[in-house]
């Protein structure tokens, strides 16, 4: 079904400038921790990697638990858009946290990762992440309060199983989608992470 031209809400834009993306010292390529395979060097892939590795090596975590750049699809004016989720947890078949991964402030990401957590699946994923590579911030998704920071509020896999094993998934408020898609259209036009499913945005 079309959704309707969205009303553009003011955001907060990150504040790019915290975290340069210029990469003096950095290396021009990456080994994907899931894969073996090298990827071409970027901040959000660094971050990324780093929090995948302690995903596995301090928290526990399988490979099979976590998926990355999986979709969000649905329509800005009449054009289909594909938002990717950096990185996202989840048990038997339920997707349980998203992350974002991003230079600049953590606290202007917040509002953008709640959008993920209740756009992703047709239920609202019940927590999430915010990470810039230094600060972590751990939030619930319904109350969007920070439940936590640092790496030490990232729960081990057992905890989080422990948490949502028999947890309830709230559906999707079905009214607020519209809201939702248009915080994340606006704070991904910004990074140029939204595009066109025909016209992939330029790395």
């Amino acid at each position: 079904m079309k959704c309707r031209k969205p009303e553009f809400i003011a955001v907060t834009p990150p504040r790019e400038n915290e975290i340069p993306e210029a990469h003096a010292g950095f290396p021009d390529t990456l080994i994907d921790y899931l894969s073996g395979r090298e990827i071409p060097f970027s901040n959000r892939d660094n971050i990324r990697q780093n929090l995948v590795k302690a995903l596995i090596e301090e928290k526990g975590y399988r490979k099979t638990d976590i998926s990355l750049d999986r979709e969000i699809r649905f329509e800005i004016e009449g054009r289909p858009m594909s938002s990717l989720v950096d990185l996202a947890l989840g048990f038997e078949g339920k997707t349980v946290v998203v992350f974002k991964c991003a230079a600049g402030s953590v606290v202007s990401r917040e509002r953008q990762i709640i959008a993920t957590a209740r756009l992703l699946e047709d239920y609202i994923v019940p927590y999430a992440v915010v990470s810039n590579g230094v600060n972590i911030e751990l939030l619930d998704t319904l109350t969007e309060k920070v439940l936590g920071e640092g790496m030490a509020s990232v729960p081990t896999r057992l905890e989080l199983y422990e948490k949502t094993r028999d947890l309830a998934l709230r559906p999707a408020n079905k009214k607020k989608l519209i809201y939702e898609q248009s915080v994340l259209y606006t704070y991904d036009s910004i990074s140029c992470t939204l595009y066109p499913k025909s016209q992939p945005c330029p790395e």
